[in-house]
């Protein structure tokens, strides 16, 4: 039966994604032709936060992007409706018409939204104007990690996630230069004068090619205790499973969702080993929760970004605001089949990595895996 939901979602899925992914494909190269000034888009020194999945990031992410003046942040609808600069003059065309006539389509929209967001409100809350992940842009692409909702044992998905282990060169390359082809449209519809600001958990398997592709690059590297972290993250990818006929609990999956997201833990204590501090801040989550205005103000400071007055005012409010919030999300390790043990053996946590070990994995990594231009 498995196989059978598995086969009519995927047939589903697939009848509404090939007919986009293949207009966005074909937009992105109308770019190039309607914009050849694109290719001088410089991405200036942006922000890329990155780690643990479940660890804050969203939070962050939302809290930073509040300072509009200094950042500029994907929201959803660019990420999956236009990620070419056509498609989104398009739909900003379009949306100024329906303005005109009283927005009945955006009436229309803002009903089937709140529907279907209800949904996921108490795991991850989004809209079609919620700041996202931009790595979502490298769907058509074959190159986004959310593939292991619908293929959770293919090697092919797999090697995405260890991005600077397992994948081969050429293809590093290629996902590089269509990223930051992305990066450069977002920039030029939005303004060139912003600092791009980037959340993606998936894109930690990246950060050696990440900071040599952006050389002024500032990273913040997120970390939660995997006794949380671990059981949340597969605990929100359940209900994807489960649509394509696969479980999340199944062992084989959660083993290898273990060690990738041990693997990103590892990966943060490099950066830390050899990154220099105006450059990356590694933050634990209960830094973040405890108070995220201090926290993110000598973030900001650290880095030398400096906060607008609007910004300043706006963080403070937003920060104001979160701490009010409490999450709903239930999850334990026992529905998974671990146990703290296990999963402090996965992440190291018994032993620490010495400053003699880390600059040489970090090293390691960067000679195996650097993105050829």
């Amino acid at each position: 039966m498995s196989r059978l939901r598995k086969a009519i979602a995927t047939f589903l899925l697939a009848t509404i994604c090939i007919p986009v992914f293949l207009i966005h494909r074909i937009a992105l190269r109308l770019d190039d032709w309607l914009y050849p000034s694109l290719r001088d888009v410089i991405v200036r020194k942006p922000l890329f936060i990155l780690g643990l999945p479940r660890s804050g990031t969203t939070l962050l992410h939302r809290l930073i992007a509040t300072d509009r003046q200094l950042f500029t942040t994907m929201p959803l609808w660019e990420l999956l409706l236009a990620p070419a600069v056509c498609e989104k003059s398009l739909l900003r065309q379009m949306r100024s018409i329906d303005r005109r006539l009283g927005s009945p389509l955006w009436r229309i929209y803002l009903t089937v939204e709140h529907r279907l967001v209800g949904a996921f409100q108490n795991v991850h809350s989004t809209t079609l104007h919620s700041p996202e992940e931009d790595y979502l842009a490298l769907l058509p692409f074959g190159g986004c990690f959310i593939d292991v909702i619908r293929s959770p044992m293919s090697e092919r998905v797999w090697n995405l996630a260890y991005f600077c282990e397992q994948l081969d060169r050429s293809r590093q390359a290629k996902l590089m230069s269509t990223y930051k082809r992305i990066l450069q449209r977002h920039l030029y519809f939005r303004g060139q004068h912003q600092h791009l600001l980037a959340k993606n958990p998936s894109l930690t398997s990246w950060l050696p090619a990440l900071v040599d592709e952006f050389p002024d690059a500032c990273v913040i590297g997120l970390r939660r205790d995997p006794a949380q972290s671990v059981p949340s993250q597969l605990s929100s990818l359940r209900d994807g499973m489960r649509w394509f006929g696969n479980d999340v609990a199944d062992p084989a999956i959660v083993d290898r969702f273990v060690h990738l997201l041990a693997s990103y833990w590892q990966m943060m204590d490099r950066a830390k080993a050899v990154q220099p501090p105006e450059r990356f801040r590694l933050i634990e989550y209960q830094q973040l929760i405890g108070d995220s205005h201090a926290l993110i103000s000598q973030t900001m400071d650290q880095f030398g970004y400096c906060l607008s007055e609007e910004g300043v005012s706006e963080l403070q409010k937003h920060c104001s605001a979160q701490r009010l919030y409490r999450s709903s999300h239930q999850y334990n390790l026992e529905e998974f089949g671990l146990d703290r043990h296990q999963l402090d053996l996965a992440f190291h946590l018994d032993r620490e990595a010495t400053e003699l070990d880390a600059p040489k994995a970090w090293s390691r990594g960067l000679t195996a895996t650097h993105c050829s231009q």
